[in-house]
């Protein structure tokens, strides 16, 4: 059996660290990915150009970007643009339920603030605001990076000729703006640990598993279009070499990377189900990093800063013009699509 290699930042692809979106009433996760082999003079600039005294170094740093002349502030974009942006955003989950549990609430009570607590005049509603929270838990699920990875293998796989059993897309995903999808079980019980939240543990591992599983997603699509991928094995080993890399993560998220290492196995397991090569490749580990020893993960912890207040001032399409790689509730975001989200995230504000 091959052995996975000495834990260590030296063979991590990508360097991942979070924030998320202040001020909507939910926790909105965005995780900044920085990939190895990509420039970070952007990084190193605004580092020089901020003052290192009393305050938090990242809030300055962003203050610092912010207060930057329009040209300069461009300059930084030439090597920030490619940092990728991956965000979950339980709203739109939470928008298909508005209706149904306004219905429900003592007037004057926002949806937002029955599923964020109960009080005095909703507490009878217990029953029913456990059931929509493990609605929209259940609906991020399904729309994770490693469900869309099955999905799509499994619909590849059966267009290709490879499985005689019909694949039905909407056993997993359904319409992003539908009002009455029907989202498998999972299981919640690794967001229902002590002191949880169980929509803001689903955000934020989903949101940092994108780092891990959107690269093979990208690779699995590019390689359709050569015909040996259709040869016994080949798939399995792409996914399996690609799925296989090691990520490194902000140190003090150790259930995300627990959970995305299971979510790894998961997936390997479904796909190679011969076993070709998993269990005997292993994937590598997963690893945390102390921030203060490591250069890209403090640079993912600015970007992801940086990100937060672009969309916070702006608006969703903003963010994705100025980044080249968002992913929005586990799908590559276009403007288009960033354009309909603002309308709901709109709607829910008036409704409000």
């Amino acid at each position: 059996m091959n052995m996975p290699l000495t834990r260590g930042p030296q063979e991590a692809v990508s360097f991942t660290d979070d924030t998320s979106l202040p001020r909507v009433g939910c926790r909105v996760s965005i995780h900044a990915q920085i990939i190895r082999e990509h420039q970070i003079s952007w990084y190193f600039f605004l580092k020089d150009h901020t003052p290192h005294n009393n305050g938090e170094f990242k809030d300055r740093v962003v203050s610092t970007f912010f207060a930057m002349a329009e040209a300069d502030r461009e300059r930084v974009f030439k090597t920030l643009r490619p940092v990728r942006i991956h965000i979950v955003d339980p709203r739109p989950y939470e928008a298909r339920l508005q209706d149904i549990l306004q219905k429900h609430l003592p007037k004057g009570t926002a949806v937002s603030e029955f599923l964020g607590r109960l009080d005095r005049s909703t507490k009878h509603l217990e029953p029913v605001r456990r059931a929509a929270l493990e609605y929209i838990a259940t609906s991020m699920l399904r729309d994770a990076p490693h469900e869309r990875l099955k999905m799509e293998y499994k619909a590849w796989e059966y267009a290709s000729g490879l499985s005689l059993i019909p694949f039905d897309d909407s056993v997993y995903m359904g319409a992003p703006f539908s009002s009455t999808p029907e989202p498998r079980r999972f299981d919640l019980t690794p967001f229902e640990h002590r002191r949880a939240s169980l929509l803001n543990d689903v955000a934020n591992f989903i949101s940092a598993s994108a780092s891990v599983f959107t690269p093979v997603i990208d690779e699995f699509r590019d390689a359709q279009d050569d015909y040996f991928l259709t040869s016994p094995m080949a798939a399995a080993w792409l996914i399996n070499s690609t799925l296989g890399r090691s990520h490194a993560f902000d140190e003090g998220h150790t259930h995300a990377v627990e959970w995305i290492e299971e979510q790894r196995v998961d997936v390997l397991a479904q796909i190679d189900r011969n076993r070709h090569f998993y269990p005997a490749f292993l994937p590598q580990p997963l690893i945390e990093l102390t921030s203060t020893e490591s250069v890209p993960i403090q640079a993912a912890d600015i970007a992801a800063s940086l990100a937060r207040e672009l969309w916070h001032r702006n608006n969703l399409p903003h963010l994705v013009r100025r980044f080249e790689y968002v992913t929005f509730n586990g799908e590559r975001l276009s403007e288009t699509r960033a354009e309909q989200y603002e309308d709901i995230f709109h709607t829910m504000h008036l409704s409000n």
